[in-house]
């Protein structure tokens, strides 16, 4: 096929795909392939339409050979797009190959090294982010991104004082970038308290026709008002940002509640015997911001203990076994079709994405809050796991999840405070259900009491996995591996029990939150 064809092909797909025709898009493509292969950006457009057609195992292949084509031809200008693309399959593996064995000193890498910088912080390859950030601040005019990126790879680091002024800078060059001031404001309080308040409201009258943008400062202001102490304009603030994002989601709660009545017709379990496992697999789960980082840094101070952060791995592992994309919380549907998959090829999935993690460690953790959706399907996949979810007061819980503006889609259900409510009372159920049926794998950790006697809770989930109890491994602040969620600041700090009650301050715009919670029973 000569290249006039190939164009002409090319033109055609793209004419297909824009009409919803992908059938006839995939024929254009995969005809091109047949006398022209090494075409990254063909099988990348293969990828996606075998995603958006549901078939995951095809999707994967197609991404990880547009990946091998960039790593062969060195097509650099590909490089994020490609790793991009791995990032949707939890191939944090091949997308650190490819970034850190691409040529940093081509023009093509440095221009999108701002880009790169971030897919290595977002799979923990904090270093090599700041190396490559680095890299580029030598060759390249000053960029607000760049500044931007390495202030995020510096938090995740531990490195609080030097990320905060990385987050001045990027302000400084860009003073109306609204994802600086939100990240600024969540990681580091002003001093004095408020001070900051003024520019973040300039960014905002600049951002006015951005609602994504306008949601990210509505929120800075609030948590700097709230760290100021004015709760009155604290909430104008958070309810103007949760009503935008609640705008800009897709949030369907009646399926969501069909999912997990579905997951709660999952049978029972057998007690579980002793296992020789190796390896064991321990899973923290709940509602995020409810512990579960404070969880994980303790575990992750014992000898025995290794920290993977927060995996997609599992959810893949299903993906893979079942040839379908998984979200979380599943859909009915989707429990149904998982319900009949091969555990035994889900765990190998799982452990083979895993396995380089343990190191000397017997136990690893994989710290993703959604995996409580997926408790029965770990426990069939991998029977010598624990699963350890953390429950607190509901009403602290949901306040601590309405006041925080989650990365992507996750967790849509927090920016109505109804549709919070009830996520978190089918959470609660879900919970019960799983200490039911799961005996021996699945245990539900209380927040009060791990931030209220950390030692005693901790002894009884280190005896829970199988570990022998160590006293020193409650000092969290021992723990310096990075950390990468939205409590990345807060877990630097010793563990305490401030922000038990916190959702009391702000009772009065609270209150149909309360009251619904209390109609379901667990207020």
């Amino acid at each position: 096929m000569q290249q006039q064809e190939l164009e002409q092909r090319w033109r055609q797909a793209q004419a297909s795909e824009a009409q919803g025709d992908l059938m006839q898009a995939r024929a254009h493509y995969e005809a091109i392939l047949a006398t022209a292969p090494r075409q990254p950006m063909v099988r990348l457009r293969l990828s996606e339409i075998a995603g958006r057609q549901g078939r995951y195992r095809d999707a994967r292949r197609e991404a990880i050979a547009a990946a091998d084509v960039v790593r062969d031809m060195r097509r650099w200008d590909m490089l994020p797009f490609a790793t991009l693309r791995l990032l949707a399959f939890d191939e944090r593996d091949r997308v650190r190959a490819l970034i850190q064995d691409a040529d940093w000193s081509q023009p093509a890498v440095l221009a999108q090294s701002a880009v790169l910088s971030q897919h290595l912080w977002l799979i923990d390859e904090f270093d090599a982010a700041l190396r490559l950030i680095d890299t580029a601040m030598q060759r390249a005019q000053p960029h607000h991104l760049l500044h931007y990126s390495r202030a995020n790879a510096l938090r995740y680091s531990g490195r609080m004082r030097d990320a905060t002024e990385e987050f001045e800078r990027s302000i400084a060059l860009a003073p109306t970038y609204p994802y600086a001031h939100w990240s600024l404001a969540y990681h580091a309080k002003s001093d004095p308290p408020g001070s900051r308040v003024a520019r973040i409201e300039q960014a905002l009258a600049a951002n006015a026709q951005d609602p994504m943008a306008q949601a990210h400062l509505h929120y800075a202001l609030f948590k700097e008002h709230d760290d100021a102490g004015d709760a009155d304009a604290a909430w104008r603030e958070l309810a103007a940002g949760a009503r935008l994002m609640r705008g800009l989601s897709r949030y369907d709660a009646a399926a969501e509640g069909r999912g997990i009545d579905a997951l709660h017709a999952l049978p029972a379990l057998a007690p579980l015997d002793a296992t020789d496992a190796t390896h064991t697999p321990v899973f923290v789960v709940g509602m995020p911001r409810t512990g579960t980082t404070v969880l994980e840094r303790i575990l992750g101070n014992h000898a025995r203990v290794g920290s993977a952060g927060e995996l997609n791995a599992f959810a893949h592992a299903l993906a893979e076994a079942g040839d379908l994309f998984v979200s979380s919380p599943p859909s009915a549907a989707m429990v149904e079709r998982l319900s009949h998959i091969d555990f035994a090829a889900a765990g190998r999935e799982y452990m083979a994405r895993t396995a380089s993690r343990y190191g000397t460690h017997t136990h690893l953790v994989d710290k993703n809050p959604l995996n409580v959706f997926f408790a029965g399907f770990i426990a069939r996949a991998l029977p010598q796991a624990r699963i350890l979810c953390l429950v607190r007061e509901p009403i602290d819980a949901c306040f601590s999840n309405f006041k925080e503006l989650f990365a992507g889609d996750a967790y849509a259900y927090s920016y109505d405070l109804g549709e919070l409510a009830d996520h978190a009372l089918r959470f609660r159920a879900l919970v019960a259900h799983w200490e039911r049926t799961l005996p021996g794998r699945f245990m539900a950790v209380s927040y009060e009491s791990l931030v209220s006697d950390p030692a005693r809770t901790a002894e009884a989930v280190m005896a829970f996995c199988g570990l022998p109890f160590d006293a020193a491994a409650v000092d969290i602040t021992r723990n310096t591996t990075p950390s990468s969620t939205a409590s990345s600041s807060q877990v630097r700090e010793p563990i305490h029990a401030r922000a038990v009650g916190a959702w009391r301050r702000y009772a009065g715009p609270l209150a149909p939150l309360v009251e619904r919670l209390g109609a379901g029973g667990t207020a």
